[in-house]
């Protein structure tokens, strides 16, 4: 017997047999959902898995199963997670295509994990370690962007990290010749990469080649492996339209079928024992229980709180907003061994520039001087940068990444929704990522419709994604260092872009009381001293300054608001609101974006569904696009002007 057969073999009998136990397990009824196999694939991860040490990281997709169990994972755990049993790797969750242990990661969004697995590589690299991120593609991803972002940053950062692209020429239904076009090397090349080409029926090529490329990320060198392959079951557990003489062309090349006929014997044996063990894990899960209840999101809390009275420290007063940003920036960057910071144009001086930048607005001015381990300019990949960080989140690195205005927040939005939000909880526990994702929005500087708009509702209420809209009243530096001490979840932080040139806490005015929450991230309260308040304004970020500047006017015209301005818009604690609505139940919203499906209308219907007492006076808000035009522009966005003349108006 070859020695790779008693290796490598009896592994890959195990995988097909187990997999092959959930069709029938499909047919009877037993397993929910769907379920992708790697039937006539499995050779590649159990081959790869003889290189890989404890410390290194799987990243996976949808057809998981084989890369989980190659790299030494719980298949009892793994059968009870596809009988969705609270004993399940995930708890029942994941299901199929959303598994994780220790040394392996999945999720079923095709490319979406190829920048994770750059980031947490590159963490493995700030640590000191040799540990290598794999990340497995199919060739359907190579039509992904977010891909081409995750290997030009792989290169860009040296990550230690080996990209397998298991071509199996099938994009589920779709052949690649109908989707596929010019040189995989050449694309691969263009990067920078390290390139390597293998097949699934050449067990000792595909042996010196994974170990090879495994070996060459351990010196931090990226490098991208593509294994020729062909799966022999259907993509997921039927319908299958390719030809049947190819498949049977295939089945007759595969090296386990051929192994049960050149030594049945032997391959009996390893059947049989595979069957053994896998019927007796199947009966360790029937007494286990399913899972039947998920946690649920409150977006809306009704928390408790003090006040006190708001005191600004007298240094802090004296600077501008973007400095203190930037004060709350290098003090993560002090504290915390491993931190990252990265954007674009982040930089002050370069090798290749002499003159200071430090970012479009200024905010980050000389932190990769201070810093040069740490702050580092990327490409302008939106997407892939997102990613980045949440990858070196996951590895316990305190990642903070900055978009360069908050319009391009869209162009990541897959890696929030499907990544940053799901991550600490799809996988039946709870997982870490200590990230901030910053950013600045708002108009009124004339950059027009794609560099102005505030798009924060997009953001809201999404699962383990916190929200927080700076002030020029609320010190941004003491935030930034409450977020790093309670940094659980992904934390976007929306900054004013006019704000940041002002200074902390300037708007003075007479007969106004200024008090503050006692929450991790306070409320501003601002209420008048000597009249009871007529109406209540809900008010947070920049639009909190254009409601300052008319608070004399609205005296005279004998509107006595009281202003709540929250800094942590979602979750949002609206037990604030509601005791100001016990004695001044008219209220205003005023939000600088569009008030549809926005945080107005989810506060609206919240105290409509609890029976809160509150007369809804105006929603002031902007429902166009930005124009460069500044006289257009001042009448589409609520500023001083604007909000007074509407509240004034009834």
């Amino acid at each position: 017997m070859p020695e790779f057969v008693s290796k490598y073999f009896k592994k890959a009998f195990f995988i097909r047999e187990f997999e092959n136990f959930l069709i029938e397990l499909f047919k009877k009824g037993e397993l929910n959902g769907t379920v992708h196999t790697c039937v006539g694939q499995e050779l590649t991860p159990v081959v790869l898995a003889a290189f890989l040490k404890s410390g290194d990281r799987l990243f996976s997709n949808h057809r998981g199963h084989g890369h989980f169990l190659a790299f030494d994972g719980d298949t009892k755990a793994l059968l009870a997670e596809m009988l969705g049993l609270e004993t399940g790797v995930s708890r029942g969750i994941g299901g199929s295509q959303h598994l994780m242990n220790d040394g392996f990661i999945s999720n079923g969004i095709q490319g979406g994990m190829t920048p994770i697995a750059a980031g947490y590589a590159y963490a493995n690299k700030m640590k000191g370690n040799d540990n290598v991120s794999v990340v497995f593609i199919g060739d359907g991803t190579l039509g992904s962007g977010v891909l081409y972002e995750s290997m030009n940053l792989a290169v860009h950062f040296e990550s230690p990290i080996v990209y397998v692209l298991e071509n199996n020429q099938y994009a589920q239904s779709t052949h690649n010749k109908q989707t596929l076009h010019g040189d995989i090397s050449k694309r691969v090349a263009g990067f920078g990469l390290d390139y390597a080409k293998t097949n699934i029926w050449d067990v000792a090529n595909l042996e010196s080649t994974l170990g090879a490329a495994v070996s060459a990320a351990r010196k931090s060198k990226p490098v991208f492996v593509e294994v020729d392959c062909y799966r022999l079951n259907s993509h997921s557990k039927g319908d299958d339209n390719r030809v049947t003489d190819e498949i049977n062309t295939y089945a007759a090349k595969d090296l386990l079928n051929k192994f049960i006929k050149e030594d049945p014997e032997t391959a009996d044996r390893f059947i049989k024992e595979a069957k053994e063990e896998i019927a007796r894990l199947y009966n360790d899960c029937k007494n286990d229980r399913p899972l039947t209840e998920m946690k649920k999101h409150a977006y809306m809390l009704r928390n408790d709180y003090e006040v006190q009275a708001y005191q600004p420290n007298v240094e802090d007063a004296a600077c501008r907003i973007n400095k203190l940003i930037y004060q709350g920036l290098r003090d993560i960057l002090e504290k915390e061994k491993y931190s990252l910071l990265i954007g674009e144009d982040i930089q002050d001086t370069t090798e290749h520039t002499d003159k200071n930048y430090g970012g479009a607005f200024k905010v980050t001015q000389d932190l990769s001087t201070l810093f040069p381990a740490k702050v580092f300019n990327t490409p302008i990949s939106e997407a892939g940068i997102i990613g980045f960080g949440i990858g070196a989140a996951l590895n316990g690195c305190h990642a903070m990444v900055e978009i360069m205005f908050g319009d391009f927040l869209t162009l990541g939005f897959d890696q929030v929704l499907q990544q940053a939000s799901k991550i600490p909880e799809m996988y039946g526990r709870d997982v870490s990522l200590p990230y901030i994702l910053r950013t600045p929005m708002g108009g009124r500087r004339g950059y027009g419709p794609t560099h102005s708009q505030n798009i924060e509702k997009h953001f809201l209420f999404l699962p383990n994604i916190e929200v927080l809209a700076l002030n020029s009243v609320v010190n941004p530096r003491e935030i930034y260092n409450a977020i790093n001490a309670n940094n659980k979840t992904t934390t976007i932080v929306i900054e004013d872009k006019i704000g940041y040139t002002k200074f902390l806490d300037s708007y003075k005015f007479k007969g106004y009381k200024k008090e503050i929450t006692n929450e991790i991230f306070p409320t501003l309260i601002i209420a008048p001293v000597n009249i009871k308040p007529n109406c209540t304004i809900f008010v947070y970020g920049g639009m909190l300054d254009e409601t300052l500047e008319i608070l004399e006017q609205l005296l005279n015209e004998d509107v006595f608001p009281r202003i709540i301005c929250p800094t942590r818009i979602c979750p949002l604690n609206i037990a604030p609101l509601i005791d100001s609505l016990k004695t001044a139940e008219q209220l205003i919203f005023i939000e600088e974006g569009s008030k549809y499906g926005a945080l107005s209308a989810e506060i609206t219907a919240y105290l409509k569904e609890q029976n809160i007492s509150f007369t809804l006076k105006q929603r002031i808000s902007n429902e166009s696009i930005i124009p460069c035009s500044k006289t257009a522009e001042i009448n589409v966005i609520p500023n001083a002007a604007l909000i007074l003349k509407t509240i004034i108006a009834e």
